[in-house]
């Protein structure tokens, strides 16, 4: 039983995430970026992804395939969440939000609570109602945590991160970076298990 739901699962995955933030011919699933420095430590792998909370493909790799890479690879693989606002001019706003939680030890679970809200309450994550009684679900004080976002104390962090997106060459989201210089053009799971998977054994040798 435990197999059959298995197949359909990765079946399932391979039809909806067929999405990616590039449109890449199978010879260029992945490249090199040459201006970017390997960041590669023995025996686990540096995953990035560029997100944008409004981006309904980024929601899908979020709650589809980073959580079966998780399972597959467990500490041999280091997920880094970096935001990259392009869907919306408000799409900043819940990545401050994200970045602000993060500085709480919260931000996974913001981040999961943000994209639970625009996705199947079907609220406005950048209402900042909306943010202030999401951050004081996950633990956060919430009359600070709405002082800070207003303030827009993160705002730098966050556009740091989209020139360091557009950097790589970035045109959608989610981007998807693999040890510090591995451009991901084909964001589906048989592709990025195959690049680690190689990455990994690479190590061995």
């Amino acid at each position: 039983m435990v197999r059959k739901i298995s197949i359909a699962v990765i079946l399932f995955i391979l039809v909806i995430l067929s999405v990616t933030a590039y449109a890449a011919t199978p010879e260029e699933k992945y490249v090199s970026v040459p201006d970017k420095k390997n960041t590669h430590e023995s025996g686990k792998v540096k995953m990035v992804i560029f997100f944008d909370f409004f981006c309904p493909h980024c929601h899908e790799f979020d709650t589809v395939v980073v959580p079966l890479l998780q399972r597959e690879y467990g500490k041999r693989l280091q997920v880094t969440y970096m935001g990259l606002p392009i869907i919306y001019e408000d799409s900043i706003i819940p990545i401050e939000a994200f970045e602000l939680a993060k500085d709480e030890g919260k931000g996974e679970e913001m981040k999961e609570a943000i994209f639970d809200a625009i996705y199947y309450q079907r609220k406005d994550g950048a209402n900042l109602d909306v943010l202030t009684t999401l951050a004081k679900s996950v633990g956060l004080e919430g009359e600070k945590f709405k002082r800070n976002l207003t303030s827009g104390v993160k705002k730098k962090v966050v556009l740091e991160g989209k020139d360091l997106a557009k950097s790589y060459g970035a045109k959608g989201t989610p981007t998807v970076i693999l040890d510090g210089n591995i451009l991901i053009k084909d964001n589906s799971l048989p592709t990025i298990s195959s690049l680690i998977n190689k990455i990994l054994e690479e190590d061995k040798r």
